[in-house]
């Protein structure tokens, strides 16, 4: 049997956030120990809390929105590999472990044809950039942004991904469950 690996990060109060964005925030409207027949639950936070795949429109006006992310980039054969190593890849999906670091646009532009490219960092652009030249770079190429993924426990190699966004209108980003299955 093939092993899985779930690769999302798991959204509780306190999860890192962007400054300046919206913490993650979870309750019960309705609760049985209340005397209520069911519990219900509500969430508010950012589009890019946790494992999220990003949209165009994050960083261009007129790009696609999170419910027009192509799903058959989002499944398929991948390699995780440390972003060191990133010249190696040869899948059409490739995640890294950043060790906090970003791919330049230079290591990116000799793929020719990625269709996902994810990483276990906050971004795939440096921290403080301002032109976001690898979700440029990324989103001309036709690939899928994958960010906050949670590798630690997985071995380099290759698997099949399914990292599927919900489909929200309208919006700069997706929350994603990423599962990766041993090939």
């Amino acid at each position: 049997m093939s092993r899985l690996y779930d690769v999302s990060r798991t959204l509780v109060p306190g999860i890192w956030v962007w400054p300046g964005d919206r913490a993650y925030d979870c309750s019960l409207t309705w609760k049985m120990a209340d005397g209520e027949s069911v519990n219900v639950g509500q969430v508010a936070m950012s589009c890019h809390t946790g494992t999220h795949m990003d949209a165009p429109f994050h960083f261009s006006e007129s790009g696609a929105t999170a419910e027009q992310i192509p799903l058959d980039n989002c499944i398929g054969p991948c390699e995780v590999l440390p972003l060191a190593r990133l010249e190696s890849a040869t899948a059409e999906r490739v995640l890294v472990k950043a060790s906090g670091g970003a791919p330049t646009v230079a290591q990116l532009g000799r793929f020719r044809s990625l269709k996902l490219f994810g990483t276990d960092f906050h971004s795939v652009d440096p921290m403080d950039s301002k032109t976001l030249d690898a979700h440029r770079c990324l989103w001309k190429m036709g690939a899928v942004i994958l960010e906050e993924l949670d590798l630690a426990a997985v071995p380099d190699g290759r698997y099949r991904l399914i990292a599927l966004p919900l489909k929200l209108g309208g919006l700069d980003a997706a929350p994603v469950r990423a599962v990766l299955i041993e090939e």
